[in-house]
């Protein structure tokens, strides 16, 4: 259980924090009193609310009125109740102020807590009730017939509860009487009342306890004659089982969760998501809602600010699902890129990667906007689709708004098949680091480096096919291309937004031609390096044997 803030971006979306300096965070989360953990109070808290069909926690208060403890209460001795008179109740350690409950106000009265004061006190005795204004109390009801008092589970679950127990004694005292007598004795006719109860139990002590099983001697005229037992009688199985599955029914818990593995079951994620949905749910969701209207409740309605802090479980460890599952989510995430490396180690409770790279999301090249008009029928492969020559009741796609010269030369031809394939993912990550008031470097490195490897990489095949090598060492591109992005993120200060479409084109047009000029130096050198090679494989001598 968390204190938990909520906030929400430009694009309004709800994002929640867990805000640890929050002041009611230790209270809610570490220690609500000094007597107990969270975990023994919630425990408690629940029990309450479960069987009793009520649960109560007091809120103490200091001089200032700020919550400092909670208190659970026992439901067999706290009560709702509304006064036809008007209470004054006086300062008490627990509430250091004086408080007034008007006329027809609902409150609390309680004994829980009453006995642990000083008796020294003469009007102090467990008799006494004391009043509990309805602020300094959370109270949950079960199921209410009148929406505040709940009635209570085990009143309600009486007769099936009985069973259970019913069945228990039996089952207890069947086994206490070694299950069934094993035989009995005839004894002859003539025997007295008194000397009936003298031989039963001389046979008792004889027979009966630790020395069942040793060997009987029987006086002249007594015979044994055995009885069988009966073993479905003794072992009550189905109707264990039966009540079992009730009082799983009466909670809501699922009867494998108690041992009942007789049907079929999924896997370990369903079994859990079946218990948060239909067990546990109701019970925090009422949990949830009375802590956030007692603890952190909203000040007014309508145009008064609303509180932003609220009370919430963290349920993921119970939905936590195999390793093979994990392992898919986390490259799904990583591959369609709404999870980074750091995302994934804090799933499985691992320590952050002190590196920039950690935190990057991936997104695949080949990716575009739904609002990019695509054909098809006819498409370019950068997302961005042409209409058909036979179709002239479509509108053409946006063309660049300043493209690049068509000329004769190769570099020309190859201008012009890099901005048909890669101009629309390269306007895309434009767009997107324009979105920013003031975009950093790593924004820039995000949106378009993915773009500018992939035209490297389109260049370099081109390249080795022009001069047939092969570049195997890109390290010279790998670093201008980052260098490159930094210049980019330089020149970005001086950017007019009513001549974006042109700063596009040009920036395109620019990064082309330098990442050409950088991968044929490249390819150069790879050409080089292959002939020198050759050259020394040709004049070395081969040494007879």
């Amino acid at each position: 259980m968390h204190v938990y803030e909520r906030t929400f971006n430009k694009h309004g979306r709800a994002i929640a924090t867990i805000d640890e300096d929050h002041d009611l965070y230790d209270i809610v989360a570490s220690e609500p009193n000094n007597e107990m953990s969270q975990q023994t109070m919630l425990k408690a808290f629940i029990c309450h609310y479960l069987a009793w069909g009520n649960a109560y926690l007091e809120i103490q208060r200091d001089t200032g009125n700020d919550i400092v403890a909670l208190w659970p209460r026992n439901p067999g001795k706290t009560k709702p109740r509304r006064f036809t008179t008007t209470q004054y109740l006086k300062p008490v350690p627990w509430r250091p102020f004086p408080v007034t409950i008007p006329a027809g106000t609902l409150a609390f009265v309680t004994t829980d807590g009453i006995e642990q004061q000083d008796m020294s006190d003469p009007g102090a005795h467990s008799g006494d009730q004391r009043i509990i204004p309805v602020e300094d109390m959370m109270h949950c009801p079960g199921m209410a017939l009148d929406g505040r008092l709940g009635q209570s589970t085990v009143w309600l679950a009486r007769n099936t509860i009985g069973l259970a127990l019913a069945t228990e004694k039996f089952g207890a005292k069947y086994f206490a009487n070694y299950a069934r007598p094993s035989g009995i004795i005839h004894a002859p006719m003539n025997m007295g009342e008194n000397q009936k109860n003298v031989a039963r139990t001389s046979w008792r002590e004889a027979q009966g306890g630790e020395n069942s099983g040793m060997v009987a001697f029987l006086p002249p005229g007594w015979t044994w004659e055995s009885i069988s037992n009966n073993p479905e009688q003794a072992q009550t199985i189905e109707t264990r089982k039966f009540i079992r599955n009730e009082v799983c029914a009466i909670l809501h818990v699922p009867p494998h969760m108690v041992g009942d593995v007789d049907k079929g079951r999924a896997n370990t994620e369903q079994l859990a998501q079946e218990f948060i949905q239909y067990c546990l749910a109701p019970v925090l969701g009422a949990i949830r809602k009375e802590w956030k209207r007692r603890l952190l409740p909203h000040r007014g309605l309508g145009r008064v600010p609303r509180n932003p802090y609220y009370v919430d479980f963290d349920l993921a460890f119970m939905l936590r699902p195999d390793a093979a599952s994990r392992e898919k989510f986390y490259g799904t995430g990583r591959q369609w890129g709404y999870l980074n490396a750091n995302d994934c180690r804090a799933f499985e409770n691992l320590n952050p990667i002190d590196d920039p790279a950690a935190e990057e999301y991936w997104i695949p090249v080949n990716m575009t906007l739904t609002s990019t008009p695509i054909d098809p029928t006819f498409q370019d492969g950068a997302g961005r689709g042409d209409v058909p020559p036979d179709n002239n009741d479509k509108k053409p796609a946006p063309k660049p708004s300043n493209p690049p010269a068509k000329k004769k030369t190769k570099a020309a031809q190859a201008e012009v098949v890099l901005n048909k394939l890669y101009f629309g993912l390269f306007e895309d990550g434009f767009k997107r680091i324009l979105v920013y008031d003031k975009p950093d470097q790593s924004v820039f490195v995000r949106c378009l480096s993915p773009v500018l490897y992939a035209i490297r990489d389109a260049t370099k095949q081109a390249a080795e096919m022009e001069l047939r090598c092969q570049v195997r060492e890109t390290t010279e591109s790998d670093r201008f291309i980052v260098q490159y992005l930094l210049g980019m993120h330089r020149r970005s200060v001086a950017w007019d937004s009513s001549t974006n479409g042109e700063v596009t084109s040009d920036e395109f047009l620019r990064a082309v031609r330098a990442i050409r000029a950088i991968v044929v130096r490249e390819a150069a050198n790879a050409k080089v390096l292959d002939e020198t090679v050759e050259t020394a494989d040709e004049e070395e001598v081969e040494v007879p044997v």
